[in-house]
């Protein structure tokens, strides 16, 4: 599961920019994880818009990550589409991703976890967005290939996106609760699954800061993250984002690295996110 864990989607780890300030919403999963696309951040952004219209957004994000914890050591490959829908000041997600794990030297390929969302924007002025989301992540991947957590997890969340020309920051906050009794079953090892870890309950948060260079290039930071309730296990990332925007599509590269609860050392993301 991944990035309300990349954002930042977006369609998950997917995001735009318009004239408008752009809005955040975080899945929990993620990119977009980054991660757009859902990720390990579970932070998810999306693309401001004309509050008075329609929008359906497409996005494909690619990423490659090696980790190295006390159980497994290797390498994971991602290719995750997503598919949103904006109308006036509400809007729906959707994204899954393909994976290639190498654990231990072991290769496995299957589906992650698949994301569903409904967000919606409550305040909205030239320079400030608050909103608040409900993200689903619904287990479609393989628990015992290290794919999936083996149950669904529900996400609310709020976010805000502040803009002062041409600086933009943004921060969310979350609430992530597997939908089984917390007492029955627990992650061995923590937070889980390899490709996009999460605890079986736990707080996650997300803030970022973009600025816009001129001719649709926009240079970012981001930090994620979320620390358990009860068992589990504290996780942190942080990463650096080069975009490149026009009215119809984004295209944005994400370098990130684990700096606490080892979700990756090292994770790269490219993202590509059309508008209609």
């Amino acid at each position: 599961m991944r990035g309300l864990h990349s954002q930042e989607v977006a369609l998950a780890r997917t995001s735009g920019v318009r004239p408008r300030i752009g809005g955040v919403a975080l899945v929990g999963w993620v990119i977009l994880r980054a991660s757009g696309v859902a990720r390990a951040d579970h932070g998810m952004m999306m693309s401001g818009t004309d509050h008075a219209t329609s929008e359906i957004t497409a996005g494909l994000a690619v990423e490659a990550a090696g980790y190295s914890n006390a159980l497994y050591v290797g390498t994971y490959q991602g290719v995750t589409p997503s598919l949103g829908w904006m109308y006036g000041r509400f809007g729906t997600t959707a994204a899954i991703s393909l994976y290639h794990v190498d654990e231990n030297g072991r290769s496995v390929r299957g589906l992650g976890d698949a994301m569903l969302g409904a967000h919606a924007i409550v305040v909205a002025t030239d320079s400030l967005e608050v909103g608040a989301g409900l993200h689903l992540m619904l287990p479609t991947g393989s628990e015992p290939d290290n794919l999936g957590m083996g149950h669904a997890m529900a996400i609310p969340s709020a976010w805000l996106a502040w803009r002062a020309r041409p600086l933009t920051v943004t921060a969310s906050a979350g609430y992530g609760r597997a939908l089984v009794a917390l007492g029955g079953t627990q992650h061995v090892h923590g937070a889980g699954p390899l490709v996009d870890p999460m605890n079986l309950q736990e707080l996650t948060w997300s803030a970022g800061a973009e600025v816009d260079v001129g001719h649709g290039v926009q240079l970012g930071a981001r930090t994620s993250g979320a620390a358990p309730l009860g068992a589990g296990q504290l996780r942190a990332i942080c990463g650096g984002r080069v975009a490149w925007a026009t009215p119809r599509v984004t295209t944005g590269f994400e370098l990130s690295a684990g700096v606490a609860g080892d979700p990756f050392t090292v994770r790269g993301v490219v993202e590509t996110t059309l508008r209609f």
